[in-house]
């Protein structure tokens, strides 16, 4: 992905054991005006630890402030209630439903939309909040 300028992706790694707990990265990467989508994964055993909301987190932190982009995107099914959890906890704002814009394995999908932009991160903007669907 880093290669092609999509986007990059990391392990996320237990550190006593190394063991591979998920994985968290950026996507769908839109150079000019460096916005990214985060995408994760996480093993079955090591949910519910927060782990993708604190990876989520850190990359957002990377790609805002070390990297200069102006925004992250998180894409998450409406019903995907855990994912909109690690949103949340990971700092990102709730924006909207894009109707209709996702597929999954049960068919189409309306996505909630959740952002990070740099001003979040330097706490000038408002707490985030998930109201709605």
């Amino acid at each position: 992905m880093r290669e092609s300028g999509d986007g990059i992706h990391f392990a996320i790694a237990d550190a006593s054991s190394d063991r591979l707990m998920g994985t968290v990265g950026l996507k769908k990467t839109d150079w000019r005006a460096r916005v990214s989508e985060v995408g994760y994964w996480t093993a079955p055993w090591a949910r519910g630890r927060g782990i993708a909301a604190e990876a989520t987190r850190a990359l957002g932190r990377w790609v805002l402030m070390d990297q200069a982009f102006q925004r992250m995107e998180l894409l998450a099914a409406t019903e995907n209630t855990a994912s909109r959890k690690v949103a949340l906890r990971a700092g990102l704002h709730r924006e909207g439903i894009l109707r209709n814009a996702g597929f999954v394995h049960a068919g189409r999908v309306d996505l909630v939309l959740f952002s990070l932009v740099p001003e979040d991160l330097r706490g000038t903007a408002p707490a985030p909040t998930d109201s709605g669907p």
